[in-house]
């Protein structure tokens, strides 16, 4: 039962038309683990407890640093120095008392993912590092647990609902699903690296939020079962939808620790070596919605996932450029071409098709 106090705290949101005692119920005994107290977590955060989240527990083992203070706005400047978790906890028990916080001022390992992730309903993913982002996503999809994806990189910010049961009876795609292993240490630039205003993660972390509450509650969304891209220069928003991927699952597409398995070529190199003839044809391996709003003219479309079943349709002894969005899904492409289909004259497309917007035919969208 809701207290009296409950009554005049969530008011608002009790008068709403398509929400009730029975969806605030549900929030208040839902629990939820928050990787991460950083920039997306400081959009998130306010708006979970806000909402009536029962239970929440963060962790995060650094501290506050001057530099966050930019983004980071749950944070104050006699904050420096303390645990991010515990500083967190503290906000979140002061904006709403009735709720149960815990920080815990630790990083997430392998040691202790698997007792916090099957304690709780539902994690939401607020990290700034793939290994862990793949390792809550593995922790998840073992324990059946859903959780919610974000990641920002410049002025673009990317949001997903991972692992979770649809409408329609089936499992929403899964983060291996959308980057099947983590990329190189220098394939993709960190905020320090790249930069960052303060508004884009914390955008993206109210729709984390947002999100948490819809799965929670039972309702439907469209990051459900796709990956929405979010351009803030351009204020839209894309959502590509994709199948549950079993092969990512599976791990058809083996990992390697020799980058040098995957040759790349530069947009310009490849774009010369097309034009001479030197390459034979062009493998796009993105996702149906992807390569309906943009592509290279003359490229073959076969999905990442599609490709054991259509190995067919490709020359295997001519030489080919293998492309997805940035090079990620691509270079994995070709690890299995070489590694399980015996192809030896592939190459990837550095930087993928934006690269190639950018620098070779500005005529093809960017997303």
């Amino acid at each position: 039962m809701l207290s009296s106090e409950d009554y005049i705290r969530y008011q608002k949101q009790l008068k709403m038309a398509d929400w009730g005692e029975s969806q605030q119920l549900t929030l208040s005994r839902a629990k939820l683990l928050v990787v991460g107290a950083g920039g997306l977590a400081s959009g998130a955060l306010p708006y979970l407890a806000a909402a009536g989240i029962g239970n929440i527990t963060i962790i995060d083992g650094d501290t506050v640093d001057l530099s966050n203070l930019g983004r980071q706005v749950i944070y104050q400047q006699a904050d420096l120095g303390e645990f991010k978790a515990k500083k967190a906890e503290a906000y979140l028990q002061a904006l709403n008392p009735s709720i149960q916080v815990q920080g815990i001022a630790q990083k997430l390992t392998e040691e202790n993912a698997e007792n916090l992730i099957q304690a709780v309903d539902l994690v939401i993913d607020c990290t700034d590092n793939f290994k862990t982002r793949y390792l809550i996503n593995d922790h998840c999809v073992a324990m059946g647990k859903p959780f919610i994806y974000a990641a920002i990189h410049t002025w673009e910010g990317h949001l997903s609902v991972c692992n979770m049961r649809m409408d329609s009876g089936k499992m929403s795609p899964t983060y291996r699903c959308f980057f099947p292993n983590e990329p190189g240490p220098n394939e993709i630039p960190t905020c320090d690296e790249a930069g960052v205003l303060g508004f884009l993660p914390g955008i993206l972390g109210i729709m984390q939020a947002k999100e948490a509450i819809f799965c929670l509650a039972g309702m439907s969304s469209p990051a459900q079962g796709a990956l929405m891209t979010w351009d803030a220069q351009e204020m839209r928003s894309h959502f590509f939808a994709l199948e549950r991927d079993p092969l990512a699952e599976e791990k058809i597409f083996p990992t390697t620790e020799d980058s040098s398995i995957v040759r790349e070529l530069s947009p310009e190199e490849a774009f010369a070596q097309w034009q001479d003839g030197q390459i034979d044809y062009v493998l796009d391996v993105r996702e149906e919605d992807e390569w309906d709003f943009a592509r290279i003219e003359g490229a073959i479309h076969i999905p990442m996932n599609e490709i054991p079943a259509k190995l067919a349709m490709l020359p295997k002894g001519s030489k080919g450029l293998v492309l997805c969005h940035h090079g990620m899904r691509s270079a994995h492409v070709i690890v299995y071409l070489q590694q399980q289909a015996g192809f030896k004259h592939v190459f990837n497309l550095a930087g993928g098709i934006d690269a190639w917007s950018r620098r070779i035919n500005p005529d093809i969208p960017r997303y």
